[in-house]
């Protein structure tokens, strides 16, 4: 499963990609019943996406699971100014713990509140459910933490 996603990321344009989700941000924001803030939450491949939206597109909040890409991104910290949240497993085999303290180093000098989270024994991808990485006690965790940071991180709207 992983190797196939590998081969189908192989062909996607990158730039499209962030130009076609930081669109999609943006018509998000314009909607008349988003009244409070807007984040992005991303996965794998997705958690550096969302990575690099916001490096153009500032939102309210980030949260990355495993963000796969962000080793190449954690040069732009500088024009990240979305607070974000970064889930890691601490066995992940495709993002090694070196890198995760490198991206952890890196986000959290940045401009903006970031925090770093890693799950003991959790491998890469051990929040889907479909996959044999899935580790049901750090998904658990990871999810309630999210849960949580998200409601302290973004704007409320005020009903009307």
């Amino acid at each position: 499963m992983l190797e196939e996603a590998m081969g189908l990321l192989g062909r996607l344009d990158w730039d499209a990609a962030v130009a076609d989700s930081s669109a999609a941000l943006r018509t998000l924001r314009e909607q008349p019943e988003v009244e409070g803030g807007t984040g992005v939450v991303g996965f794998c491949f997705g958690g550096g996406l969302g990575y690099a939206v916001v490096a153009g597109e500032p939102a309210d909040a980030l949260v990355s699971f495993y963000g796969s890409a962000l080793p190449g991104l954690v040069e732009h910290v500088p024009s990240v100014s979305t607070p974000s949240l970064h889930v890691f497993g601490e066995a992940d085999a495709y993002l090694p713990m070196e890198a995760v303290e490198t991206i952890r180093s890196a986000v959290t000098s940045g401009p903006a509140p970031a925090e770093v989270i890693t799950y003991p024994g959790a491998d890469h991808a051990f929040d889907n459910p479909d996959f044999v990485n899935h580790d049901p006690e750090a998904s658990a965790a990871a999810w309630s933490r999210t849960e949580a940071w998200l409601a302290a991180t973004l704007p409320t709207g005020t009903a009307g």
